[in-house]
């Protein structure tokens, strides 16, 4: 089993927002599972990503998405030959989200349509879909964040925590229900290594996560080019 970072995530915000730089990880196991999709901000480079690290995007046979936000799920589109794994109630809030999208500004509720062509697969309980994975419900976040608990590795977690900054104190937001999400982080602190939404890995030292590597984002200004690290 391997686990392949296709992007990481950047824990910052800018004055105008969220800039929604996420993490999506390939797994290879019994098959090509993609771990979320990224945003639209990604959507041409993603091919490219997953070719780069040996994996033709034909060959990804299972995607899950963690949750239906905008920078998150924006791009599933582009695996239509896959099976879609998404949790009941993160389909269920997204419609709610239609009808009222100020509930959930970040939802990509418009993703619901195109789910409907897919091959989707909906989940309601924890479950070990292939050997080794092991899907976790981590509602707070959202109502149907799905995690992926990856055999002697640790967890995908996308947004169960963002980042480093998330893993004391309130939950950072948006946060649909602050209670949950607590009571999602608290059972996610005992793996080895967690691997957040919107940051690098994390491995556990002692009582304390540590960043495995720094987080890096590049701003082309003209003919410049400026690295911010974290």
């Amino acid at each position: 089993m391997r686990l392949i970072p296709i992007q990481l995530g950047f824990p910052a915000r800018s004055h105008r927002g969220y800039l929604g730089l996420s993490s999506a990880y390939l797994v290879l196991a019994q098959k090509v599972v993609l771990y979320d999709t990224l945003g639209f901000n990604e959507r041409e480079n993603l091919p490219s990503r997953l070719t780069e690290v040996g994996i033709a995007p034909q060959h990804v046979s299972v995607v899950i998405l963690s949750h239906l936000h905008f920078d998150h799920a924006a791009n599933v589109d582009l695996f239509p030959w896959a099976e879609v794994i998404v949790h009941k109630h993160e389909l269920e809030h997204a419609t709610q989200v239609a009808e009222e999208p100020w509930r959930d500004p970040a939802c990509f509720y418009s993703l619901l349509t195109q789910l409907k062509k897919m091959s989707l697969r909906v989940v309601e309980k924890e479950e070990e879909f292939l050997p080794g994975l092991r899907l976790l419900h981590l509602p707070g976040h959202t109502p149907g964040l799905l995690g992926l608990e990856v055999g002697g590795m640790g967890a995908l977690v996308s947004d169960a925590i963002k980042s480093r900054f998330d893993l004391v104190g309130p939950p950072a937001p948006p946060c649909w229900n602050p209670t949950a999400a607590m009571q999602s982080r608290e059972r996610l602190l005992g793996y080895p290594r967690l691997y957040p939404g919107h940051d690098v890995p994390l491995r556990r030292e002692g009582k304390a996560f540590i960043p495995d590597g720094k987080a890096e984002l590049g701003i082309l200004l003209g003919e410049g080019e400026t690295w911010l690290t974290l």
